[in-house]
């Protein structure tokens, strides 16, 4: 019964060591291949011709930029064009894209 004392603790603390997983960070030359459907409304890089429609997103933080676009695809924000494009994307689409658009030059 010792002996099972002592495991059990350590098979909780394995556990839990296990379920906090690292994430990859964010690749910016994947984020520029998935980029290109965000051109369409952001413009080229991120920065967009019409900004008074569509933000430019060139340059923005990381993180302002991840909770956004979890924010969209999560439904916690509305919007009848980005929802759907944010729908589909996985966390680390959307880490991938946050690095990709913080490295742009704003213009």
């Amino acid at each position: 019964m010792k002996n099972l004392n002592k495991t059990i603790p350590l098979f909780f603390a394995a556990l839990c060591l296990g379920a906090t997983a690292h994430a990859e960070p964010g690749d910016k030359d994947r984020g520029e291949a998935r980029a290109a459907t965000c051109a369409g409304c952001h413009g080229q890089g991120g920065n967009s011709s019409i900004p008074s429609l569509y933000p430019s997103i060139a340059g923005m933080p990381a993180a302002e930029m991840e909770a956004a676009l979890k924010a969209f695809r999560d439904g916690e924000r509305d919007d009848p064009q980005m929802a759907p494009q944010a729908t589909h994307l996985s966390d680390q689409d959307i880490r991938d894209l946050a690095a990709y658009y913080e490295a742009q030059e704003r213009k």
